[in-house]
């Protein structure tokens, strides 16, 4: 298989669970002796779907159409998996009990307030990198000293003021845990604008167990999970589309009609093309939406281009970075420093820091040497 292939084969075992009749077209591409299981397990880890990909062959019973080494290491990133988010959830715990007695209830976002809520079949299905919560503005800056009373900390050089940042740096503990993203705005200007904390704070869910927390109602988890996959992160932009997300809204469409949500959505087209592309990862076409528009055909072509050629992908991508990260976005940030206080004693905060200069050239290195899709 190719890597246009690849990601469509990788699809279809995603959407095993309520569609088992597509099974029997996995066996055929299971079985063929050209099977490349170095390019489809690359592809799930690059992805972070591996331990997913692992209970989908296990309770559909394609196990012995597996290679033993392979399904060994399948095994024992589940494994590791499983044992990181049993101390994620002690973690959440103790955090969420901690800001309780506070006066804190925090909504609890993405993948950890999905895993609290229940809506993985399993603890170790989903990959965790982090864990992010929102509070309420007033109690932004109150929540990371609660923590950072605990015995959290942040490192590294702030550029700007924190009051105003998205979230508060990243904060973690020495002797373990994941990193902790309190957030006061759940997404960036100009984003944050039609999808606000006040919009979320109506809709939000309450979870009481010993503990009080919130996550998202279903339909703003399906615009979040639009908003961090394809703005927060480019990927409308690059062509480029997350599995990990993928399977989180194809979950959460079991629970709400995604279609329902593109009203609330300000970037309409944008949304259109990614749930109408998600469908067709899936071979679910209009699980999501009901029909394909022009913009979506332009960006599942775009989506496609990319796997196929490499080289179309890695030039674009570039480019692209390059001109909106470093012209467009320093331009801007010098005209809005013109008339806005705060602006102007970031930049000059930036410029007059040697330390910004070598931490943003080491963040462009990274872009540029980062080669997954």
């Amino acid at each position: 298989m190719n890597g246009k292939e690849l990601f469509y084969f990788t699809g279809k075992c995603l959407a095993l669970d309520d569609h088992p009749e597509l099974r029997d077209a996995i066996i055929e591409e299971l079985s063929v002796p050209a099977m490349d299981w170095e390019g489809f397990t690359g592809l799930c880890s690059n992805h972070l779907i591996l331990p997913t990909i692992y209970l989908k062959f296990k309770s559909h019973h394609l196990i012995s159409l597996v290679p033993d080494v392979v399904w060994a290491f399948w095994e024992e990133i589940y494994q590791l998996n499983l044992l990181r988010n049993e101390g994620i959830l002690k973690q959440l715990d103790a955090v969420i009990s901690l800001l309780n007695e506070n006066e804190i209830s925090p909504t609890i976002l993405k993948g950890a307030g999905n895993l609290l809520e229940g809506l993985y079949s399993d603890i170790g299905e989903r990959m965790i990198g982090d864990i992010d919560m929102l509070v309420p503005e007033k109690d932004y800056l109150r929540a990371a000293k609660i923590l950072e009373n605990d015995g959290y900390r942040s490192e590294g050089t702030v550029y700007g003021e924190i009051e105003n940042f998205k979230h508060y740096p990243r904060l973690f503990k020495d002797d373990g845990g994941v990193n902790i993203e309190i957030h006061r705005l759940l997404v960036s200007p100009p984003h944050s604008k039609w999808f606000s904390p006040e919009m979320i704070e109506k809709e939000k869910v309450t979870i009481r167990a010993q503990t009080t927390f919130y996550v998202l109602s279903d339909p703003h988890k399906a615009i979040f999970n639009f908003i961090h996959c394809q703005l927060t992160h480019s990927g409308s932009a690059y062509g480029i589309v997350s599995f990990r997300d993928i399977y989180d809204l194809y979950l959460i469409s079991k629970k709400t009609d995604v279609s329902a949500t593109v009203s609330q959505i300000k970037t309409k087209k944008k949304a259109i093309s990614y749930f109408v592309f998600a469908g067709r990862s899936l071979s679910l076409p209009q699980r999501f939406y009901p029909a394909e528009t022009f913009a979506s055909k332009i960006f599942c072509y775009k989506h496609d281009l990319n796997q196929s050629l490499p080289v179309f992908y890695y030039a674009y991508r570039n480019l692209r970075y390059f001109h909106e990260r470093i012209l467009v976005g320093f331009s801007v940030q010098i005209f809005q420093s013109v008339y806005s206080k705060s602006m102007r004693r970031s930049v000059l905060g930036r410029l007059k820091n040697p330390r910004w200069y070598k931490d943003h050239f080491h963040s462009y290195l990274g872009f540029f040497h980062n080669t997954s899709r």
